[in-house]
Order: structure tokens, then sequence, then C-alpha cells
């Protein structure tokens, strides 16, 4: 060990997790692998159904679980998968079933190369929750706020707990002992202030915002499969999104849209339908038109890019992960896989024994990719703003170059196959530099689109 540090895998007797969502879930399970107990701390009441919950705002629009978020959860949960497709969670091949539009340029559509899992945020929690509270070694304690951090500035002891509510009728936090204690609180952790009042270093944090929003409601579809075969479809222009994504039950579908910079969230439902006119393409409107709203309109702001370098402060005792660590814009759909990729690099952390603080570069090096591909699309976007928003020659040769690699994935299966699995987390950014890929983004002559996808519109069938 460096600097006399001890494993955190030796000895854990006592583990504290706070945040019971996706990655404090998680983090739990990884935990109960190691330690001799762990406390899982959420300040909302889990309910019985899969339903939403105060404290996770975004459950109401849309998710994907990609292929490696789920290779990463089925470490820990064997069989997941067969249990969340039983429930209504939908799979879809990529890029087999999807309908893919960047900048006006279709996609090619081959053989499948991975797997996403289509499905509601509820669903998904509530799978991953019953399993985790099963666990022997694994208690919750439901409707409490942590508060605070006990011990030094060079050592975390334990957490300060307090009933939800509490604070409005002066009830004293208790303390409650830890040997390890992780924070999993999401985007808004307080933890940085709560190190500072140990007298700890406040670590340093980089943000990208790029302004955006997005807005969801769900539909029954009432196409009866003649609009299109696709069972995702994925449109995205210069200020402009949309995403149809299948959900459970069986013949729904949630729609988000992305939203421009500095525009208000449109929440009723003719301002949420007049985004349909604003795509790439008009098959969001022709779907739409055929479809049968089933839920109201939800909109969300939080889309800031934020990462906290714990890895440089983080004092002996605590490790922080998911949003709390490394909090990425939703609209790209790699939050709830990191989370998962975090979790493996807690385990395999524990595993070795590393040090804290190389166990805290370990889970930040999980969420790098991500990092980087959100960041680099955000910081692209006009009127961009946050510490870490400029961009270096780097980026902007980087941009460029990623612009031909999307004008090839049209036209070549090569570069579109490897280029879907770098943005699923299952390869490499490097893979993009193999001489295959890079022979065809820079030498391949013109930027032909890909051929329109032919869609089945009104009463027509196929065959």
């Amino acid at each position: 060990m460096s600097d006399g540090q001890q494993g955190i895998g030796n000895g854990v007797g006592h583990a504290v997790v706070f945040g019971g969502s996706i990655a404090g879930l998680l983090a739990a399970l990884a935990l109960a692998g190691h330690a001799e107990r762990v406390t899982l701390v959420e300040r909302d009441r889990y309910p019985e159904r899969p339903e939403p919950r105060k404290g996770v705002p975004q459950s109401k629009h849309t998710h994907l679980l990609l292929e490696s978020g789920l290779r990463a959860m089925l470490r820990f949960l064997p069989g997941l998968d067969e249990e969340l497709v039983a429930a209504g969670a939908q799979q879809v091949r990529s890029p087999t079933d999807y309908l893919q539009n960047m900048r006006d340029r279709w996609f090619a559509r081959g053989a499948t190369t991975s797997t996403t899992l289509c499905l509601t945020r509820p669903l998904l929690e509530h799978g991953v929750r019953g399993r985790v509270l099963a666990h022997p070694r694994v208690t919750a304690v439901q409707g409490t706020d942590v508060v605070g951090l006990t011990g030094s500035a060079d050592r975390v002891t334990g957490v300060l707990l307090r009933e939800r509510g509490g604070e409005r009728t002066g009830t004293a936090p208790t303390r409650l002992a830890a040997d390890l204690v992780v924070d999993a609180s999401g985007r808004s952790s307080r933890t940085p202030e709560w190190l500072e009042a140990l007298g700890a270093v406040r670590p340093a944090e980089d943000r990208v915002e790029s302004g955006i929003g997005y807005v969801s409601r769900v539909y029954r579809d009432g196409s009866d499969g003649a609009l299109t075969d696709a069972r995702l479809v994925y449109l995205v222009g210069e200020t402009t999104g949309a995403v149809i994504a299948p959900v459970e039950p069986a013949g729904t579908h949630m729609i988000t849209f992305a939203t421009p910079r500095g525009e208000p969230l449109p929440t009723d439902p003719e301002a949420f339908e007049a985004l349909a006119d604003r795509q790439v393409h008009p098959l969001v409107r022709q779907w739409i038109d055929k479809a049968e709203p089933v839920s109201p309109v939800y909109g969300f702001l939080r889309t800031e890019n934020v990462r906290r370098s714990y890895d440089r402060v983080v004092p002996e005792g605590l490790l922080v992960t998911g949003d709390a660590l490394c909090a990425l814009n939703p609209v790209f759909g790699q939050g709830m896989s990191t989370a998962a990729l975090d979790a493996v690099a807690l385990d395999e952390s524990l595993t070795a024994g590393l040090p804290n603080r190389a166990a805290q570069t370990a889970l930040l090096a999980a969420s790098d990719q991500a990092w980087t591909i959100s960041t680099g699309a955000d910081k692209a976007r006009p009127g961009v703003t946050g510490n870490a928003a400029g961009r270096t020659l780097r980026d902007k040769v980087s941009s460029w170059y990623l612009g031909r690699v999307q004008e090839r994935c049209g036209v070549n299966t090569e570069v579109q196959t490897t280029f879907r699995r770098v943005l699923a987390l299952l390869a490499p950014p490097s893979e993009l530099f193999r001489p295959a890929v890079v022979r065809s983004v820079l030498f391949q002559k013109g930027a032909p689109a890909g051929a329109e996808p032919r869609l089945r519109l009104a009463g027509e069938r196929v065959g």
C-alpha cells in the first residue's frame, strides 16, 4: 500500500450507502460481497410497486439501459434481464431495430451488434431494489435524510441521520458509525460542503452546461405497427431531438423531445406536440397523429454535466459514486449504465484491496468515456456555459472527425458498428481510429446521406 493507506477491502465491518436509487442500490450490492453488513439510507419511502417517486424526478422520462450497463448489472444480479423482460421491458436490437437520423443523415440498418433494454425507470429500479433488499447483509433505512458526515479532515467515520421532515420539528440528528461511507445521493449531493465542515478540501468541479431541457409523454401506439418496422426512433437535429422508445406495458411508447437552450419547457399538450413539427423528419408528427396520449407532459431541466475530482481530495473512509461523482446530460442515456460500471469498479477495488484514494480514482475512471461523449457533444452546442465548456484544439479536431464518422454511418457498416459500440460503452474510443475506420472516414469521397427509410403510412401494409 502506498502512503501507509490500508486497502478498503480489508476489515470493512459496517458500510453505509446514502442515496437509494440505481447507483446506491448497486453500490450496496457490491459492498455486500465484502463488508459484514451494509446500511442503505434513502430519504424516500420505497413504493411497493414500480412507481415514480419524488427523489427521482427524471423517472418519468425515457430511459435506455445500454448493453454495457446491463452486463455490469448481471454481474451482481444474474437473471435480471429475464425478470425485466417478463415484466414488460423491451429488448431493442441495434442497429436492426433502430431508425436513426443525425443531422439529416440516416444511419444504415443491418445485423445486430448490441442490445438496448427500453423500459421505464421505475420498473428497472423496482427490479434491482427487490433483489438488493433481499440480500441478508443489506438493511434499508427509509424516510431518512443524511444531513452530514462525522469524523475529521483525514477520515470519515460515519453519517448524521434525521428522519425526513425532522428539521421542521427540531429533531436532533443521530450518528451512525461506519467503517466506509459511500455517497450515492445524486447530482445534488451535499458532500462537498460537509467535507468543508470537517476541515477537508472541497473537490474541484468541472461543469459543461448546454442549457437544453427535455419533455416526455407516454402514448399508446395507434399505428398497429403500420408506420415503420423500427422499434426505436432516434432523431437529432442541430438544436432539436426526439426519441420514440417502447416501454411497458406492450403497445405503449414514450416520446421525449429535447428543447433548445433558453426556451421554456412546453408542458401543455399542444405545445408538446408542436415540437414534432420541428424535427428533422415528419415521422414523429405522423406517429403522434395516429397515437393516443395516456399520460401528462413532464419536463426536466437538470441536464448539466458535472464531474467532481474526489480522486484528489477524498479522505479515508469515504467514496463517492454515481451522479454525485459524475453527472451526465441525461439526453445521452448513459447515466444508469455508468452507475452500473461504477459498481463494478467498486467491487474490483474492494477485491484488490486498493487504497481509498486509488479506489476513488477507479470509480471516476469508470465514467471517463461517458463524460467524454456527453461533454464533447454539448460543447459544440450554441450558448454552452461552464468552466469546462471551452473547446480546445483537440476538441475541435475530435468534433470534426466525429462529424465525418457520422457521415459514414449511413453507408459504411464497419464505421457504424464501431461508432455504435463506442456510444454504448462497449468499445473504447480508440476503436474509431482503427485503420479500416480511418480510411473510410478520411478518404471515402463525398458525404452521402444514408437512404431515407421507407415509411409505412396510414392504411398501408407491407407485403
